[in-house]
């Protein structure tokens, strides 16, 4: 019998409850659907495997599928160790943090088109669109084609997570285009730098220029970080900026309290990130047969690095449940969402920035807002958090 089943409605709509109990019940929690997999729920075992990359590889992928690439999330080191310092040339907190200014424009300029209209859903309306042209922004892509291909990324997604799209011989035609318009683009670049051309200053570019002792970035390479920072860079920060605006309205005395003081809004930003993981986990294939808590676990099996549920562990955690915007923000920032150790998500200063920067608008331009329905929850398992937020604001 299965410990929990990670694709049910149930688990989607209490993901706290299910892994409270797995914790206490089955800290290493087992699934057979579509195969036998597991997951580990406590922040110490979490904590240990990702960082005994040796024995918990990245190599077959960070989701159920058995599914390698050339992207930093499905390789180890060396490769991973050489290729991050590639990327970090493009791709650093300095340079993304810098883009606050340029954000806070672009919030505003989206929010001048719906402001007056007084309700709406604000997923649609910000928490979906802002991400998605920062990453167009960052890309060098056509960001009305980003909006128009972004609904089938999700929908990527969502299959990859699907218990039959997990299994290793899933194709779609979806992640086909998006593979073909990304290495236009790259081929494109390529000849501007065979041409002597003046290239662009973005992301995309300092990618294919990076140089780290005599060695650069194939085009394989630059595809993988395309395809994974654009679904996964701009559907996580989506996620962010809806599940913190959700739980500030579920508790009135929080937003209260950011509101009268916004130095709490980076307080609020990684309170949201530990409360409400936006990704479940990622997962690790074990090199040899091992034990995890007296766990057989067979050489070559998917196991979940559950972020979600080692955010909420009370040996961590003073009153994991309670959402409280004023705990220490050095300890807050010890969360598991952007991951630990090696492979500690380069994009975490980004997505900090844009959540910080949304929610500081929010405050400012929506008064008195307000829940005008129930949210809806995203349905890709892998993800957490709500895909519509119906809300209602008064006129200034």
């Amino acid at each position: 019998m299965d410990d929990f089943d990670f694709f049910s409605d149930a688990f989607r709509a209490d993901p706290h409850s299910a892994y409270a109990r797995m914790r206490g019940e089955c800290p290493v929690a087992h699934a057979s659907e579509p195969y036998d997999w597991w997951a580990a729920t406590r922040a110490d075992d979490v904590s240990q495997m990702l960082r005994k990359y040796k024995l918990w590889s990245s190599a077959e992928g960070p989701g159920l599928a058995y599914a390698g690439g050339s992207a930093l999330v499905s390789v180890d080191p060396p490769q991973h160790t050489s290729d991050r310092r590639l990327v970090q040339q493009a791709f650093n907190a300095e340079t993304l943090e810098a883009m606050e200014p340029d954000i806070r424009t672009l919030v505003g300029a989206e929010m001048d088109t719906w402001q007056a209209g007084g309700e709406g859903d604000l997923m649609a309306l910000l928490a979906t669109p802002v991400p998605l042209i920062v990453i167009a922004w960052l890309l060098g892509l056509d960001v009305d084609y980003c909006r128009e291909i972004r609904p089938r990324a999700d929908a990527v997604v969502a299959r990859n997570a699907d218990i039959q799209s997990a299994k290793p011989d899933s194709r779609n035609r979806d992640r086909e285009e998006e593979t073909t318009y990304f290495l236009r683009m790259i081929a494109e670049r390529r000849q501007m730098m065979a041409d002597g051309a003046e290239l662009p200053d973005d992301t995309l570019t300092a990618l294919m220029t990076a140089e780290v002792d005599g060695r650069v970035l194939t085009d394989i390479d630059v595809l993988g970080f395309m395809g994974f920072l654009f679904i996964a860079g701009s559907q996580t920060t989506t996620q962010l900026i809806g599940n913190m605006v959700w739980r500030l309205l579920q508790h009135p005395d929080q937003l209260e309290l950011v509101r009268n003081d916004r130095s709490l809004i980076p307080n609020c930003v990684e309170e949201s990130l530990r409360f409400d993981a936006p990704v479940h986990g990622l997962f690790r294939t074990n090199t040899e047969p091992t034990e995890l808590r007296g766990v057989a676990i067979p050489e070559n099996s998917k196991v979940m690095c559950s972020f979600f549920s080692a955010n909420m562990d009370p040996e961590m955690w003073d009153e994991p449940e309670r959402f409280d915007i004023t705990r220490d923000l050095d300890t807050l920032k010890k969360h598991f969402a952007f991951g630990k150790g090696i492979h500690f998500c380069m994009g975490a200063p980004l997505s900090r920035v844009e959540a910080s920067v949304a929610l500081d608008a929010i405050l400012d331009r929506l008064p008195n807002l307000r829940l005008t329905g129930e949210p809806t929850f995203i349905s890709a398992p892998v993800l957490h958090g709500v895909e519509t937020l119906p809300v209602a604001w008064d006129m200034a």
